[in-house]
């Protein structure tokens, strides 16, 4: 990235410091050197407060198939982009880990909806909370409560599981049957009542309409509009609590959705492969997991490829399928064509239908702002950048969060001023001993 002419502004201001310190008396450097560092420390009084809202599979188009003023007045207000690129495979828990720890699913642990972990003979799915399923990475709640910060999740995979030994400051469960009315309210009360820092906030919708109807049919339209409503529902509140010019709220979702026929384009398994060979089907739909008896040849797990960042992990099995777009994948034909199911998702990361929104308004961001896409890694270093908390590592990038930020410019500097004072530390040191 090429230096504006502020960071060489910086560059030279720290230089200029350093030519004109270097007379002062060793024992005298070393308390210059941190007066100087305590002097530019970024502020934390006035830390502005971050909401984070997943509508679930809320595809990256819907909101040209509907009005949705609230939307728009977001958008209008804010920064989006024609969608967020998320992570693989697209379903609803690994996607909401990605974007919680700031990691790729092969590194956080929770590689599908439903899992199988060879190591320790247990198997996952969404009801479950033991603490060694979720702690290959540190999502943004507890990173959030080790920094003095309070959190709260509602409804967010994840939220409700004690991850080594800490939980967030409040939390509800994951599940559909909470009204999104409630949702709202409680979230708002804890970010105004409770004043906490972080919220996180998951809705079912349009997800739902999705499944049952299809992502073209004119119940999904209905949800849309339902979740606009919804929408200005929780700007109006968190406006009464007097927190307009306090928080910065941001609104995208999991992954999108495409439409599927089950009775023209199934893989029925049981077609292509003796079961007797199948040990066990971690996952089905969109992408299965299989674990194969030894004599079976089959196509290993290191063939996947790299871009998918799924491959390195003990949970994905031997041997992965993944359908094609609209294609579904099925150990049971029978029970799976009772299904009322007309939408899935779980596809391909890359292709289109699968790409959610991203839109975010507030303090931090910039005003009618139309940016290149992020990723879903890049929004626990988005968080943690806005609440200035330390971040644990991640997948995620500071370069392309820049153009979402009202003072990436000033962001930049500090950088810059950092690595130069550190340098600078280092040389009063060496001059001392």
């Amino acid at each position: 990235m090429t230096a504006s002419l502020d960071d060489v502004s910086a560059a030279r201001e720290i230089e200029d410091l350093s030519i004109s310190i270097s007379g002062i008396k060793p024992e005298m450097s070393f308390i210059v050197a941190v007066s100087l560092a305590l002097a530019i420390l970024p502020p934390t009084e006035g830390r502005t407060k971050v909401l984070l809202v997943s509508m679930d599979g809320f595809r990256h188009d819907y909101l040209n198939k509907t009005e949705t003023p609230n939307f728009d007045s977001l958008r209008s207000g804010g920064v989006s982009m024609v969608y967020m690129d998320n992570s693989f495979v697209t379903n609803t828990f690994p996607c909401h880990y990605t974007m919680a720890t700031g990691l790729f699913p092969e590194s956080h642990g929770i590689i599908g909806n439903q899992m199988y972990d060879p190591d320790l003979h247990a198997t996952f799915n969404m009801s479950s909370t033991e603490p060694f399923w979720w702690e290959g990475g540190e999502p943004i709640w507890i990173t959030a409560r080790k920094a003095g910060l309070k959190s709260g999740v509602f409804s967010w995979p994840g939220g409700d599981v004690e991850i080594f030994n800490l939980r967030p400051t409040e939390w509800r469960p994951f599940s559909d049957s909470t009204t999104f009315e409630n949702r709202v309210s409680t979230v708002v009360s804890w970010m105004s009542e409770k004043d906490f820092d972080l919220g996180l906030l998951h809705f079912p919708e349009p997800d739902l309409a999705g499944h049952y109807f299809g992502p073209d049919s004119e119940e999904i339209i209905s949800a849309i509009q339902k979740m606009d409503t919804l929408l200005g529902l929780l700007i109006d509140e968190l406006n009464k609590a007097g927190l307009k010019d306090k928080i910065d709220l941001i609104v995208t979702s999991d992954h999108g959705m495409t439409k599927v026929d089950l009775f023209n384009q199934v893989i029925d398994l049981s077609q292509y492969v003796n079961e007797t060979l199948l040990q066990r089907v971690a996952d089905e739909e969109a992408v299965a997991n299989l674990l194969p008896q030894p004599d079976l040849q089959v196509m290993l797990k290191e063939d996947i490829p790299e871009r998918y960042h799924i491959k390195n992990n003990r949970r994905v099995m031997p041997v992965v399928a993944i359908a094609e777009e609209g294609w579904t994948i099925t150990n049971n034909l029978t029970l799976l064509q009772q299904s009322p199911m007309k939408g899935s998702h779980g596809y391909d990361n890359g292709i289109l239908n699968m790409k959610p929104i991203f839109l975010a308004n507030g303090p931090s961001f910039k005003s009618g702002a139309i940016v290149p896409p992020i990723q879903s890694v890049d929004l626990y270093t988005l968080v943690c950048h806005i609440l200035k908390i330390k971040p644990m590592p991640n997948n995620g990038s500071l370069e392309r969060i820049l153009p979402l930020l009202r003072n990436s410019s000033s962001m930049m500097n500090w950088n810059i001023v950092t690595v130069l004072l550190g340098t600078f530390v280092l040389l009063v040191f060496s001059k001392i001993v």
